[in-house]
């Protein structure tokens, strides 16, 4: 059978035949078409499947739509036998828990909000990717992302995947640049529905598989299991800004800023939370324009490109700023990079929602400027310095 999709020219110029790549195969659809990507373009595909969590050691049930539970790397090993690439099984438990748990309990017991996948991505995932590939004598390591690295003699360059639906440019966008030159997406340039359909024309069994919606290693979306700060799991009291008490909420930990579901408050018109007052125990609420901001603090900025400058945008250069997976983007008016990797970015409109503990990622156009973890907000007012 004819390959179902069009190979684009990108993707042919940095895989010619015989070219070694070490794909991480997760047991779902993405990773199983890039495979067959792959093998479409006669590379030497070896494959691995990354186990991050040990559920043993926990008295939970991982559930079928977690990438570390037995089936899904059962899936993943037949996956890989139906297309005649070697499959083995690297545990990665031991940094997993060290960078991704650890820090992940730390943020939330800080009454913060933070995204492990990124953790893992800049600190786990990619550098051992990497590490293995170069082991196995591979030219690439890559996954099923829809991302694209747009490679070339000076090195390579993070882009959005063309599926604005599906980009996950942000969820990568701390890898360090270094390893771009060795990574490579074969799924960035199609979107997910072209994807099912083409796995469902070549007979991949997981081609209608449901794509995981909660993280790996809290697969029910309880995440009480891992906190042993009874300040961040406690009940309180949900309290607005003058501190008139509204409802009480379950535990800090299952909530973020800009959340307006699962409150639990009547009220004449919806409410968000504001903040996360882990002292007090007490989730602050508010109308929406109590959360609009254009000024954004963050830390730990990583350039994802060389030269990165301490102020800008340039003249005549358009960057925007991306405060979460799914939002659309707002334009950027100016930022200044400390040192020490703080900023601080005003935005040339408001957004709601800047959510402590989050990722606030820097595009041109689909191109990857770089991003820190949000701290906060500051009022225009006041003084930038």
């Amino acid at each position: 059978m004819p390959f179902p999709l069009e190979i684009p020219a990108p993707l042919r110029l940095a895989l010619p035949p015989g070219t070694g790549v070490l794909l991480g195969i997760s047991g779902g659809v993405d990773s199983a078409l890039a495979l067959v990507v792959l093998q479409e373009l006669a590379c030497e595909v070896q494959c691995v499947t990354f186990k991050n969590f040990c559920y043993s050691e926990e008295d939970i049930d991982p559930g079928e739509q977690s990438c570390c539970s037995l089936d899904a790397i059962e899936d993943a090993r037949l996956l890989a036998r139906k297309f005649g690439a070697t499959h083995w099984v690297h545990g990665v438990e031991e940094s997993f828990r060290e960078r991704v748990i650890d820090p992940f309990i730390r943020d939330y017991s800080a009454a913060l909000t933070p995204n492990p996948c990124l953790a893992c991505n800049a600190d786990v995932r990619f550098p051992e990717f990497v590490r293995l590939a170069r082991r196995q004598g591979c030219r690439f390591a890559a996954t099923g992302h829809y991302a694209r690295i747009e490679h070339s003699p000076d090195g390579g360059r993070l882009l959005k995947g063309l599926d604005p639906s599906k980009d996950q440019s942000y969820f990568l966008h701390a890898v360090s640049p270094s390893l771009f030159d060795e990574m490579i997406f074969p799924l960035g340039w199609w979107d997910k529905t072209e994807v099912r359909r083409a796995a469902a024309e070549l007979g991949i069994s997981v081609a209608q598989k449901r794509d995981s919606q909660e993280i790996c290693f809290v697969p029910d979306g309880d995440r009480t299991f891992l906190f042993g700060d009874e300040r961040s799991t406690r009940e309180g009291d949900i309290v607005d800004k003058d501190g008139v008490v509204r409802g009480t909420h379950k535990g800090l930990i299952h909530y973020t800023v800009g959340q307006r579901r699962g409150l639990g408050i009547a009220a004449a018109e919806p409410l968000y939370v504001l903040s996360l007052d882990l002292e007090k125990s007490q989730l602050v609420v508010g109308h929406r324009d109590e959360l609009s901001t254009v000024g954004v603090l963050a830390d730990g900025f990583v350039p994802a490109v060389p030269d990165f400058p301490l102020e800008g945008p340039a003249p005549g250069q358009s960057v925007h700023a991306r405060l979460r997976h799914r939002h659309r983007g707002a334009q950027v008016q100016s930022w200044r990079l400390f040192e020490d990797g703080t900023m601080r970015v005003e935005l040339s409109e408001s957004v709601d929602g800047a959510a402590p503990g989050q990722a606030m990622v820097l595009y041109q156009d689909d191109l990857v400027l770089g991003g820190g973890r949000i701290t906060g907000s500051f009022d225009l007012k006041d003084d930038a310095s």
